[in-house]
C-alpha cells in the first residue's frame, strides 16, 4: 500500500469524487445527537437536504482554495479523502486540520484512516505546512463522532493530545481545541 499526501486547488477536485467522499462521510457529519459539523456556519441547517449540504461544502472547499491549503490522500492512486486546513497566524503557526471527506480504499475498507501511515504522511505533510512545527490541531464537537475518533487513535498509540482551547460562545455547542502530537 502506497499513501500519498497531496497539495491541491479546488479546481483540482474530481467532482464525482469529491460527492462519493461526501455520501460516505454525511452520516459522520450528520450522527445525532451531535454530529461533525455544524451546518449553521454555513448558512444552512442540520434539516437542509443533501443537495444543499453539498453545495454548502463544495462552496466552502471552493472559498478557501485562497486562503487554505486544500488536500487529497490517496491509496495506490485511489483517492480516499479530500481535506483542507489553515496556518495558524499566531504562536508557533501550526497547521489546524479543519475538514475531511473520505471513503474506503480499494479494499472497500476505511481502516487507512486509523493506520500508523495515515498519521506518519499527514504529520510530515503538516509539518511541511508549518515551520516544522510539531503539533497540529484539530477543532472539534464535543462529544462527536471525531472525538471518539480522535480518541480511538490514542488508544492504538497513533497519537497523543491535550486540549488547548474551548468555546461555547455562537452555536450552543462546545468546541475544543486539540493540540496533537504524532507519535508513530
Amino acid at each position: 500500500m502506497t499513501m500519498t499526501v497531496t497539495e491541491i486547488t479546488y479546481g483540482d477536485i474530481d467532482q464525482d469524487i469529491l460527492r462519493d467522499c461526501f455520501d460516505k462521510s454525511l452520516p459522520f457529519l450528520d450522527k445525532d445527537p451531535i454530529g461533525n459539523i455544524i451546518w449553521e456556519e454555513m448558512s444552512i441547517t442540520k434539516s437542509a437536504d443533501i443537495e444543499q449540504k453539498f453545495e454548502a461544502l463544495k462552496d466552502l472547499y471552493n472559498d478557501l482554495s485562497a486562503e487554505g491549503i486544500i488536500f487529497k490522500i490517496d491509496i495506490d492512486g485511489r483517492i480516499v479523502n479530500y481535506n483542507y486546513g489553515t496556518r495558524e497566524l499566531t504562536g508557533d503557526k501550526m497547521f489546524c486540520h479543519q475538514m475531511d471527506l473520505m471513503r474506503e480504499d480499494a479494499s472497500g475498507s476505511q481502516g487507512w484512516s486509523y493506520s500508523a501511515e495515515y498519521f506518519q504522511k499527514i504529520n510530515a505533510f503538516f509539518k511541511s505546512k508549518s515551520e516544522n512545527c510539531a503539533t497540529f490541531s484539530s477543532w472539534i464537537i464535543a462529544g462527536s463522532g471525531m472525538e471518539a475518533a480522535w480518541d480511538k487513535s490514542v488508544s492504538a498509540g497513533h497519537i497523543s493530545y491535550t486540549t488547548g482551547v474551548t468555546n461555547t460562545e455562537y452555536t450552543g455547542y462546545t468546541y475544543k481545541k486539540l493540540i496533537i502530537t504524532v507519535l508513530v
